[in-house]
């Protein structure tokens, strides 16, 4: 028996006795919709995927940061190197040739494997090159001035900086970003040469004046090549101080870390972090030939 209200209606919200199920049953022959956004990948189809050129020149600043210094160490540790820049700054020294000369099939061809290491660890221009030896340690050092009047003529659109092969770039030389000199050397005190003009990093701008001063610097090693116990770095510096003044040469004394002898600087300089950083194998070969 229905219930009813006082005045005998039946409420209408409570008459639910004849209405239909709400429960939903699906046609079995009905196909299941298919949920796309979780339908499976069709490994048939090919993907073509744009490759992303980067242009170097727009590529931010990489800040000197810790997370950054322990991958690049990892990419240079076979060359015992530890640059604490970011590749990504070597765009400041695109017109910056690094240049390199070793005499082929002696110690010097393993000495420059290292240096090359260190330089594409950086992301540096270089131009490292193999020489037949002229027979005798003297005689191949002395072929420097004829090696960068070589390298101004290849590299015209360049600057250039020497760096001898047994050597190693630790890190991004910013020094010569926007280098202002017509030379830069290093002259330093020793207990046994005062001012004394270092020619194992040399920055030379690419201009008539530094070609002049390499052609004078290949005559005097040529009219001293009997005097064996005149360097070439003494006959650079001989020529700088002669033609400083008719040529209006601009000079610049390179900071220590940039020409840093690993052992006597390491003394004279306990508190620098060299930059490019020289081990003089002639130490161990000066009679290679």
């Amino acid at each position: 028996m229905r219930r009813t209200n006082r005045r005998g209606q039946i409420p209408p919200q409570q008459d639910n006795e004849h209405k239909p199920s709400q429960r939903v049953v699906r046609d079995i022959n009905r196909p299941t919709p298919v949920n796309r956004r979780f339908q499976p990948l069709n490994t048939s189809t090919k993907i073509t995927v744009e490759p992303k050129i980067i242009n170097h020149s727009s590529t931010p600043k990489v800040s000197r940061t810790k997370s950054l210094r322990p991958l690049i160490e990892k990419t240079t540790s076979q060359a015992n190197c530890h640059p604490i820049y970011s590749k990504s700054e070597s765009h400041h020294l695109k017109n910056i040739m690094f240049v390199a000369y070793y005499t082929r099939g002696t110690a010097y061809q393993d000495e420059a494997k290292k240096l090359i290491q260190s330089l594409q660890a950086l992301d540096l221009n270089y131009d490292v090159v193999g020489v037949s030896s002229l027979g005798s340690w003297q005689a191949n050092t002395r072929y420097k001035a004829k090696f960068m009047q070589e390298m101004l003529l290849k590299h015209k659109d360049m600057n250039l900086v020497y760096v001898d092969v047994d050597a190693v770039v630790h890190s991004i030389p910013l020094h010569f970003k926007n280098y202002v000199g017509d030379i830069g050397i290093r002259y330093q005190d020793f207990k046994w040469k005062k001012n004394e003009c270092l020619s194992g990093t040399i920055f030379m701008a690419n201009n008539e004046k530094t070609m002049k001063i390499c052609k004078e610097w290949e005559q005097l090693n040529i009219k001293e090549q009997n005097n064996y116990k005149n360097l070439e770095q003494w006959n650079l510096g001989t020529v700088i101080e002669k033609y400083k003044g008719p040529l209006q040469l601009e000079v610049i004394n390179l900071p220590p870390e940039y020409t840093f002898i690993f052992d006597s600087m390491k003394k004279m300089y306990p508190s620098i972090t060299p930059v490019i950083e020289h081990f003089q194998a002639s130490r161990r070969n000066k009679n290679t030939k």
